[in-house]
C-alpha cells in the first residue's frame, strides 16, 4: 500500500507523504528495560501467552500490519520461515487491509493491542509511547540513518523492516520516439538534463496530450533542489528556503509549459494509469509497491534513480506494543524479522517484494527480482535518499500546510510561493515551539 504521512501534513501538489514506509532470543544490548525486569523474575506463567519462567519467549503472540495482497503475502512468506525457525512461539498474524491507524488507536484505547506492530517513521511519532524501546547494532544495518529514522527523542522505538523508495520509471520506447538518450542507470540526472528530458518527451499534438512526467510530487521534489520540510533540527520549517521555493516554481512553470498535467487535467486522473497507457513518458514518484503492475506492460520500460538525488524514502519498522504481555517473544519476532537474511529474502526477494530489505546480504535476492531491469535504482535511493521528515503535531502543521495548495500555483491558487511561503512557515514555527 502506498502510505505517506506526508500526504496527511501536507497537500496534493506540496507536501503529502506516505502511508501509506524485528527477532531470536534478545541479545546482549537489544533487551528491553521492560524484558529485562520480567526475565529476573520467578515461578511467573503468563497465562495470556503461556509462557512461563523457564521459557520467557515462547507461547502467542499477535502480529498486526498493512498493506496490499502482495505486501500482504511477502509478509506471509516471512512470517512462515520466523515460524519453522521457532515453532516455540505461535504467531496470529492480523492483516488490516484499511484504516490501519485509525484501528491501531481503537486497539490501543481498547487495551487490545497486538503484541507487535509494522509502524511507518512517518507515522510513528503519534504513537511512539505505547511502544517499547529498542536498541540495535546499527552496523547490522542497510544504512544509519534508516535506524535514526525511526528514533523519538533519541529512543529507537521501532526496528528497521523494510524501506520503500522512490525512484523514477521510464518508458523507453518514448524516449527512442522522441530521440532522446536512454539516461545513466547509476548516476541521477541533473535538474537542466531532467527539465530537457520532459520538454522533448511532452507533446500537445498528440490525441490524447502526451506529458514528460506526472505533475512532480513536492515531496520528492524539494530535496532534488536542496531543500528540506525542516530545518535545525527540525525545530524549524524550510518552507521559506530559495531551495524549497525553487521546487515550487518548476512545478508551476512546468504546468504553464505543458510539460506536465495541470490540476484541472488532473484532477480525478490515475497518473500512473496515465503512464501505464503511454500518455506519461517518466513516472517519477514509482515505488516499489507498483512493480507487479508493470509485468504487462505494452512497452519497455526501466527505472532510474530520481534526478538530482531528489525523492524520500519511507522506511518501516517493527514495533513491540508496550502493553504486550509477552515481550519476550515479541522481541525474538522483530528481532528475526529485520535482521535474519532469510527472512529478509522473504520480504525482498521475489515477486511480491515491495521494498527494499534492511539486510544487507538480502540485497542480492532483491535486485534479481527482474534481472533485466535496473532494481539497483531502489538499493541506490534505500542509501542516499532522506527519510521521511515529520513532527508530533501533524494536524496543526497540515491544517496550515493547506494555504500551499489552496493559495499558490502549486495547487488551485494563483499567488507565487515566494509571497506565501514565508508567512505559511511562521506559522508553522509558532506551531513548533508550542
Amino acid at each position: 500500500m502506498k502510505k505517506k504521512l506526508l500526504a496527511a501534513l501536507l497537500t496534493l501538489s506540496m507536501f503529502a507523504a506516505t502511508l501509506g514506509g524485528c527477532g531470536s532470543t534478545p541479545q546482549e544490548g537489544s533487551t528491553t528495560a521492560d524484558t529485562k525486569a520480567a526475565a529476573e523474575s520467578t515461578e511467573t506463567v503468563n497465562k495470556e501467552s503461556g509462557s512461563t519462567d523457564g521459557n520467557l519467549s515462547e507461547g502467542k503472540i499477535v502480529f498486526a500490519y498493512w498493506g496490499a495482497e502482495s505486501e500482504n503475502n511477502a509478509i506471509q512468506a516471512a512470517v512462515n520461515d520466523f515460524r519453522a525457525a521457532h515453532p516455540e512461539i505461535e504467531v496470529e498474524t492480523q492483516w488490516i487491509e484499511a484504516d490501519y491507524l485509525t484501528k491501531l488507536q481503537t486497539q490501543i484505547a481498547g487495551e487490545t493491542t497486538a503484541d507487535v506492530y509494522l509502524i511507518s517513521a512517518g507515522d510513528l511519532p503519534g504513537f511512539a509511547a505505547n511502544f517499547e524501546t529498542q536498541t540495535v547494532d546499527a552496523a547490522k544495518y542497510l544504512s544509519e540513518n534508516v535506524v535514526e529514522a525511526l528514533k523519538i527523542d533519541g529512543e529507537l522505538k521501532a526496528r528497521p523492516f523494510i524501506v520503500k523508495p522512490k525512484v523514477m520509471a521510464i518508458n523507453k520506447d518514448l524516449f527512442k520516439e522522441c530521440g532522446v538518450e536512454i539516461p545513466a542507470k547509476d548516476t541521477p540526472m541533473t535538474i537542466d538534463a531532467f527539465k530537457e528530458a520532459i520538454v522533448a518527451l511532452s507533446s500537445q499534438e498528440t490525441d490524447p496530450q502526451r506529458f514528460g512526467c506526472e505533475s512532480p510530487w513536492m515531496g520528492n521534489l524539494i530535496y532534488a533542489f536542496g531543500g528540506s520540510y525542516y530545518k535545525n533540527n527540525g525545530t524549524e520549517s524550510n518552507l521559506d528556503s530559495k531551495e524549497d521555493i525553487a521546487a515550487a516554481n518548476f512545478v508551476i512553470d512546468s504546468r504553464a509549459a505543458g510539460y506536465v498535467p495541470d490540476s484541472i487535467q488532473a484532477q480525478g486522473q490515475s497518473m500512473m494509469d496515465w503512464f501505464l497507457s503511454g500518455r506519461i513518458a517518466i513516472y517519477t514518484d514509482f515505488g516499489p509497491w507498483y512493480i507487479p503492475q508493470m509485468e504487462e506492460v505494452s512497452f519497455d520500460w526501466d527505472l532510474l534513480p530520481y534526478f538530482n538525488n531528489g525523492g524520500c524514502k519511507e522506511v518501516d519498522g517493527l514495533a513491540v506494543a508496550g502493553a504486550s504481555e509477552n515481550k519476550a517473544a515479541a522481541q525474538v519476532f522483530v528481532e528475526y524479522m529485520c535482521e535474519n537474511e532469510s527472512a529478509q529474502k522473504a520480504i525482498g526477494g521475489d515477486s511480491s517484494a515491495y521494498g527494499v530489505p534492511v539486510n544487507v546480504d538480502a540485497l542480492p535476492a532483491f535486485e534479481s527480482i527482474y534481472p533485466e531491469k535496473n532494481m539497483n535504482a531502489y538499493v541506490y535511493a534505500a542509501y542516499n535518499q532522506t527519510p521521511q521528515e515529520t513532527q508530533k503535531r501533524t494536524n496543526e502543521i497540515s491544517s496550515v500546510m493547506g494555504r500551499v495548495d489552496d493559495e499558490t500555483g502549486v495547487g488551485t491558487g494563483t499567488e507565487k510561493p515566494e509571497d506565501v511561503f514565508p508567512d505559511i512557515a511562521a506559522e508553522i514555527n509558532e506551531i513548533l515551539q508550542q
